[in-house]
Formats: C-alpha cells, structure tokens, sequence
C-alpha cells in the first residue's frame, strides 16, 4: 500500500501559458511524463490534453486496486494494465484485487453486518474499478472528461460516506 502522488491539471495550466495550440508532448528528450502513464496518443506527438490526465488518472486507480504498475514484469510480455483488470472484471476481480485490500467476510464480523459490509466495499470497489476502466482507453474521445470523473468520484465518495465504508479514501478524498 505504497502511497502515489500525481497531479492530473498539468495540461490545463500548460495549455494556459502557451496560446499556441502548438504544444506537443515530446521534445528533444522523448516524451513527457513517466513510462507507462502517459497517454498512447502522446507517443505520436498530439499536443497535451486533458484527456492525457483523465488516461493517467485511470491508470492510477487500477494500479491502488491491484497493488501493479502499469510497468509491472507481468505486464511486459503479455496484456496490459486494462486488459488485465477487463478480463477479471466482473467476475473474477477478487482475484486480481492488492491483497492489502482487506474485503470483509460474513465470517469476520457476524452474517448481518459482514454481508452489508462486503457488499458495500464490493460495491466501491467495482465503481471505481468501471471508472478506471472508462478513463484508460485508447482512443481519447471515449474517455469522459475530467468533471465527468470528478462528479463520479465524488458520487463514490458520497455512497461509500453512506455505508461507513472508507475503502474508497486513496482515490476519492482530496
């Protein structure tokens, strides 16, 4: 459960500085960003974008839910960070999840209130897993948009106050 800290607005503030709509996202030292988060559309010098930040963003989440970085030994010969999650979800996604995520069982804390709570975090974690999903796609106008991830952020965060889960804090709290 390292901690991550990124900054998804870069491309507003540049696009901000420069009123060329010029700017690209490579230049004499490669492209900008890290390996594995930048968006595929960089990598063919579009200019800088907030749909590059939404991609990063998704990334993000699915890397906090599965404890992998998109430049994980496991993703380098085989599928990608998305496809990983895809294939599990929804069915299999116990099975992927960071095994520092602790999904409690009717066992753990009585049947009544265990199964609320495994619902609720299931519930959490599967909102949260479709929104990664929706913003590491390949093609930028079918990711949604940054407000469009911040309303259901927030609507995530709202259901998961709700339920007196906090499973969901890494992702949704400021």
């Amino acid at each position: 459960m390292g901690a991550r800290l990124s900054d998804f607005g870069l491309a507003k503030f540049l696009q901000s500085q420069n009123s060329s709509s010029t700017i690209t996202s490579t230049s004499f030292a490669g492209p900008r960003g890290s390996t594995g988060y930048i968006a595929p559309e960089y990598g063919i010098g579009n200019k800088i974008s907030t749909a590059g930040d939404v991609y990063s963003y998704g990334i993000i989440i699915l890397e906090m839910l599965t404890g992998k970085r998109p430049t994980d030994v496991l993703f380098k010969n085989g599928p990608t960070l998305q496809k990983f999650m895809g294939n599990a979800f929804p069915e299999k996604i116990r099975d992927i999840l960071d095994p520092n995520i602790i999904i409690p069982s009717s066992r753990d804390e009585g049947v009544d209130h265990g199964n609320h709570a495994m619902v609720g975090m299931l519930s959490c974690i599967m909102q949260l897993v479709q929104l990664g999903l929706s913003c590491y796609t390949e093609t930028p106008k079918d990711r949604p948009t940054m407000p469009d991830v911040y309303t259901e952020v927030s609507a995530i965060k709202r259901e998961s106050r709700n339920r007196r889960h906090c499973f969901c804090s890494p992702v949704c709290y400021e």
